[in-house]
């Protein structure tokens, strides 16, 4: 679980700013939404951000997906152009470092991992363990430059280190949470608990995110297969099921020559294939106990008098796939306690559509994650059973960077329209285009 997200000198986020999950817990309205069961802290189950095309909405996901990806991967600073990620409307951009940190909830502990990353190298790293009853932290590791240093507290070994040392010697650009998980010297089980959370209950998700293993994925889970068939009628996108329809690969090939031929020769050695074409998942190619099985996704499309066509992802359009994409990753968000974060989570999709995948997380009794997105559908605002006032955030640019603010921070009365009341410019967030105007003077 997030808890909150911390930026300055990243992309368009100039001075601080801090997105949360925190609960104003004065509003009674739809406390269902408010876990109170994870711990000491409450935490809400889902936030949408709003704003206008450039104002950096975007860039708060990229802020997660930039601190993830140095907590995972220690050759991540090497795979990109560090300098694109600074702040670069001001003078001397780069003489001040990035500054990322994120605090999380995961198995009953809360974390803060804190970096700053500068154009020479990582200026600091720290990770910490959180008490927020009592208001306190305590280090795990502060690594300065390649100096590392523990809790004062906590008796570890010269040896330890000494080897620390040498290995962020060695890996300058890596973070130590990602070395130690290929070289597990610091033996703390709070560093491996915090990278699980970034490997696997962290789910981000982009305009451009592909999920080319999708038919294989919904074949091999049975359970978010079921989750998926149960959704998509309700989508209302002429669909009343889908299926996972298995073939034998010879069969297959006879019958889809062209497309056979284009597949690597010597399948015998691979466990699964997952094929597609112009960004659409066609089939998967498994094999199991020595046999090849082709796994293709089927739908069933309504058609005049009731009839019923089985029909390929080939025959579906952009926004039917770009929601069956999304479906895993509510799933993992409902049903597997992990945090999702989607950006634009309306590209593609219809109102009616992101009203129905946002309202089955917000109205779901059962749901255990967390479910963040961005979005310009201000339908939502105004389905009271939906969102909360504090779940709302917009994003603003003032001089050139981009501001945070909820919009709880508004002192307002609920029977008030919120979706009015943004679109009117209350809160700023919102570009008025008037090309007529323009049109005229010329």
């Amino acid at each position: 679980m997030i808890l909150r997200i911390i930026l300055k000198n990243f992309l368009s986020f100039d001075d601080e700013v801090q997105f949360d999950m925190f609960p104003n817990l004065r509003r009674t309205q739809l406390s269902n939404h408010i876990y109170t069961n994870r711990g000491v802290v409450p935490v809400l189950k889902q936030a949408a951000i709003y704003g206008s095309n450039g104002a950096g909405k975007s860039n708060l996901v990229k802020a997660l997906e930039f601190i993830r990806g140095f907590a995972i991967d220690k050759d991540f600073l090497k795979k990109i152009e560090l300098q694109r990620f600074f702040y670069l409307l001001k003078d001397n951009a780069t003489a001040e470092p990035i500054s990322l940190a994120v605090e999380f909830e995961h198995q009953d502990r809360y974390f803060f991992y804190d970096v700053e990353i500068g154009m020479k190298g990582i200026v600091r790293e720290t990770l910490s363990e959180t008490f927020p009853k009592e208001e306190r932290m305590e280090l795990v590791y502060e690594r300065r430059n390649s100096k590392v240093a523990f809790a004062a507290e906590v008796k570890i070994d010269k040896a330890i280190v000494d080897a620390t040392q040498t290995m962020l010697n060695k890996n300058r650009t890596a973070s130590l949470l990602s070395l130690n998980a290929e070289f597990p010297i610091v033996q703390d089980v709070r560093c491996k608990q915090a990278l699980k959370w970034f490997r696997g209950h962290l789910e981000i998700i982009g305009v451009h995110t592909l999920l080319p293993s999708l038919i294989d994925l919904l074949h091999k889970d049975k359970a978010m297969m079921e989750f998926a068939r149960k959704l998509v009628l309700y989508l209302e996108v002429g669909v009343n099921d889908i299926n996972v329809v298995e073939t034998d690969f010879d069969q297959w090939a006879q019958a889809h020559m062209e497309l056979a031929n284009q597949l690597p020769g010597d399948l015998g050695t691979l466990e699964s294939l997952s094929l597609n074409k112009n960004n659409t998942p066609v089939l998967s190619i498994n094999v199991e106990e020595g046999i090849k099985k082709v796994h293709q996704l089927i739908f069933n499309n309504l058609g005049k008098n009731g009839f019923v066509g089985h029909l390929d992802t080939s025959s579906q359009s952009d926004g039917t796939l770009r929601a069956l994409t999304l479906l895993p990753a509510l799933y993992c968000a409902s049903r597997l306690n992990k945090t999702v974060v989607i950006d634009e989570i309306n590209f593609c999709l219809s109102p009616t559509m992101v009203k129905g995948i946002v309202e089955f997380f917000a109205k779901s009794e059962d749901t255990n994650g967390q479910f963040i997105f961005t979005t310009h559908d201000t339908a939502l605002m105004e389905t009271k059973d939906v969102l909360r006032s504090d779940e709302i955030w917009f994003v603003d640019k003032k001089e050139g960077a981009s501001i945070l603010y909820s919009h709880n921070d508004f002192k307002e009365h609920s029977t008030l329209s919120i979706q009015k009341g943004y679109n009117e410019g209350r809160y700023g967030a919102i570009r008025f285009v008037n090309l007529l105007n323009e049109h005229a003077k010329q």
